[in-house]
């Protein structure tokens, strides 16, 4: 296996040694991502909140620090949930974090728990847009917001490990999946074009 493979499966299922130290680059490389992402939440306090690959929880600290919710990190990898939960073990103590195995296609909770759900450089791995965006659709609660925050294009084409198991979509690609689910969207560019948001609204009845 060539380097930039490994390093494009580790992105997309971050385990072991390797997963972290991965985990860790894609927490700096990510960060203008992450802060933006948190901003067009805004979190109230009470409210539930879902990371959909959670990764190594860098993201719900950062919430948990600013915000007084109930956070839960879902990740198809077991290792690097480890970490996650070792890294925000303050707000696992005090009962306000949660993290558990689970996939964007089959989330692990009941209809209508959510407020809030985000996701962050997962989509590219999804397998069915539709599906997936209709499961969201199912555990968010009327009026919830969903963001999925990637990169465009072109940016990715920038990454020689992304030429290694990404998919590509076309933003009207992801607009039409989300309304395919019921949600309202809309995609504003972050990081001066480099990136997007798409936003979704779903419906409050």
């Amino acid at each position: 296996m060539g380097i930039n493979s490994y390093i494009a499966r580790q992105f997309g299922k971050p385990t072991g040694f390797g997963g972290r130290i991965i985990t860790s680059i894609m927490n700096r490389q990510n960060y203008p991502l992450y802060e933006e992402t948190v901003q067009r939440l805004s979190p109230c306090s009470s409210e539930s909140v879902l990371d959909i690959g959670c990764g190594n929880g860098y993201v719900l600290g950062m919430l948990a620090a600013r915000s007084d919710c109930f956070y839960v990190g879902i990740d198809i990898s077991e290792s690097i949930l480890k970490s996650a939960t070792k890294r925000n073990h303050r707000f696992v103590k005090n009962g306000n974090m949660t993290f558990k195995y689970g996939e964007a296609a089959r989330i692990p909770f009941g209809s209508a728990v959510f407020d809030k759900a985000y996701t962050i450089n997962t989509v590219y791995f999804w397998e069915e847009l539709n599906d997936i965006m209709t499961e969201v659709r199912r555990v968010l609660k009327p009026g919830g917001i969903f963001v999925n925050t990637l990169y465009t294009n072109d940016t990715l084409a920038r990454f020689s490990h992304t030429q290694f198991g990404y998919k590509r979509f076309a933003q009207g690609q992801l607009i039409s999946a989300a309304q395919y689910a019921g949600f309202g969207a809309k995609a504003i560019p972050i990081m001066g074009g480099a990136a997007y948001c798409v936003i979704c609204n779903a419906p409050s009845q």
